[in-house]
């Protein structure tokens, strides 16, 4: 069992995202598996989890006194992907600058989670990129390069507002489609 926490998009960068999924597979019918999330900047990568409980706990702690963030996007990327359940698919992203307040969040929660938990590593501790997904897997890459090949002309420079705070709870460590959601959120 695994969990992650995210920034969650407020209404209009929520609609902003869906838009560009609903580009994407438009034109490269990559199918709409990123819906099952809401549109968000993930803090930390899925990580192990001791139970659901202690997490929540955690969750509800932990998103106390945090005001809404805005967050400054640049260019849409795509990179191969196997995340879900290990077959090789897509994802197309839009990536967004590094900022204090994110590096300030992230650190934030890693060090808490570390006071709490002791270690709780996730892939990309090190060198996470932040991003706000639009796509993920349920196709194969050629159409996620095809879908990225016709939005990659398209301006992605802008700042959208993030103001509620998310954890996602995914059932099997192997990240399979349908194992997966938006468990609970918080504003702030």
């Amino acid at each position: 069992m695994k969990a992650t926490i995210v920034l969650i998009a407020d209404v209009n960068a929520e609609n902003y995202g869906r838009r560009i999924m609903l580009e994407a597979h438009k034109a490269g019918n990559v199918g709409f598996e990123m819906a099952r999330l809401p549109q968000h900047v993930s803090l930390k990568q899925p990580f192990s989890i001791p139970g659901l409980e202690e997490i929540e706990s955690f969750f509800d702690e932990f998103a106390k006194g945090f005001a809404p963030v805005e967050v400054e996007f640049d260019i849409l990327e795509v990179l191969p992907s196997n995340v879900l359940g290990g077959t090789p698919s897509g994802c197309m992203s839009i990536r967004a600058i590094r900022s204090e307040t994110l590096d300030h969040l992230q650190k934030e929660l890693f060090r808490r989670l570390e006071e709490r938990f002791g270690s709780c590593p996730a892939e990309h501790d090190n060198d996470y990129v932040f991003h706000m997904t639009v796509a993920l897997g349920g196709a194969s890459f050629e159409q996620y390069q095809k879908a990225y090949d016709t939005l990659v002309s398209y301006d992605f420079h802008r700042k959208l507002r993030f103001d509620k705070i998310g954890l996602f709870y995914y059932d099997d460590d192997a990240i399979k489609p349908g194992t997966y959601f938006c468990l609970k959120v918080a504003e702030f």
